[in-house]
């Protein structure tokens, strides 16, 4: 967002210091940088806080940690190819969901093994042929019965949230001797949570979608369900239902929410009320995230595009093709950096890209 004022510069702000026209913020994303390494989908990613670093999560079991900073000219285009500082090995069977703390020095992965890998970031700087460091792996969280879909981090109290495909949501504290501290839907009576996000306007809660096509805002404390958010349409279809994405607005009381049969929805987490539904792509919607000045939406999908929204306005304003099908699927996760201009995408062509 930086580098789209400093084009503007000053004549695009108005008396207030804000930008006089809705578009002064308007970024085109370009390809830059594609990751090449994982044998496998891509099923997760997220940017270090500050480095201009970030993770994948991988079905090939590993996780990889990237420094755009290294790169490497790529064969026969203008896009820079970049090749993994460190990977990471523990989990047995493909890596699904991923999160960083917000300090950048811990990164936690979910598996379909269930487990939770609790992992001590490399320095940006480390040499990828170096001796395997066994202290780079901090710990397993062990507590759920099924597959780990979603997790989330939260800097204000340091802790995690993670949803599984054993019904469960649950809160951790990984410093603590009993890391597990709550434990939310355990009678799976909300269906199979699909993912799960801390409310960021209001860090003592906490949002989940189910795959029932119903989204839930708990506290966390109590661990009671304080509202249901409903778009009023109950169908026979459960596939239609099918949430694959919660996502928090960072300021506003608001949740969004992506959608199996190509919608994204926007909810009051006030009234619990549907703001606005939109048809946002062409096939199931896989993955949103929110920039951090919670203009933007970004959304990514299996139609091999990602598309960026004003979040005010709900119009889009660039869609990038980015990924290429296989077996259906093609884009599977899209994160903003907190605190620099670059965005991702993660996909079943086994590849990631970053744009700046």
């Amino acid at each position: 967002m930086v580098k789209a004022l400093a084009k503007h510069g000053v004549q695009g702000m108005a008396q207030n210091g804000l930008p006089a026209n809705k578009d002064a913020f308007r970024k085109t994303w370009n390809p830059k940088y594609t990751l090449r390494s994982h044998f496998d989908g891509v099923r997760a990613l997220a940017f270090h806080p500050v480095e201009p670093v970030l993770v994948t999560a991988s079905e090939d079991h590993t996780l990889k940690l990237w420094n755009l900073q290294k790169t490497v000219p790529a064969k026969k285009s203008a896009s820079l190819d970049v090749e993994p500082i460190y990977t990471f090995r523990a989990h047995i069977g493909p890596v699904l969901s991923l999160a960083i703390s917000s300090n950048g020095e811990q990164c936690f992965s979910g598996g379909i093994d269930a487990t939770i890998q609790w992992w001590n970031m490399p320095s940006p700087n480390v040499d990828p042929y170096d001796t395997y460091e066994p202290n780079v792996l901090a710990g397993t969280l062990v507590a759920h019965t099924d597959a780990v879909w979603g997790l989330a981090y939260s800097g204000i109290k340091n802790q995690l949230l993670s949803c599984s495909a054993d019904g469960t949501v649950r809160l951790w504290n990984p410093q603590e001797k009993l890391p597990c501290i709550c434990t939310y839907n355990g009678d799976k009576g909300h269906g199979i949570p699909t993912s799960v996000d801390f409310i960021g306007c209001d860090p003592a809660h906490m949002v989940t979608s189910f795959n029932t096509g119903s989204t839930v805002i708990y506290d966390l404390e109590t661990s009671q369900s304080l509202v249901m958010l409903s778009s009023q349409i109950d169908s026979d279809l459960q596939s239609s239902n099918h949430i694959n994405r919660v996502v928090s607005h960072p300021t506003l009381p608001v949740t969004i929410t992506a959608h199996e049969d190509r919608h994204i929805k926007f909810f009051d987490n006030k009234t619990g009320k549907m703001i606005h539904s939109m048809v946002a792509h062409l096939d199931a919607v896989t993955s949103l995230a929110v920039d951090p000045n919670g203009i933007y939406l970004m959304s990514g999908s299996h139609d091999c595009s990602i598309r960026l929204w004003n979040l005010d306005s709900k119009t889009c304003v660039q869609e990038i093709t980015a990924h290429r099908k296989k077996l259906d699927e093609s884009i599977y996760d899209v994160a903003f950096h907190p605190s620099k201009a670059y965005i991702a995408s993660a996909g079943a062509d086994a590849l990631a890209k970053v744009f700046v």
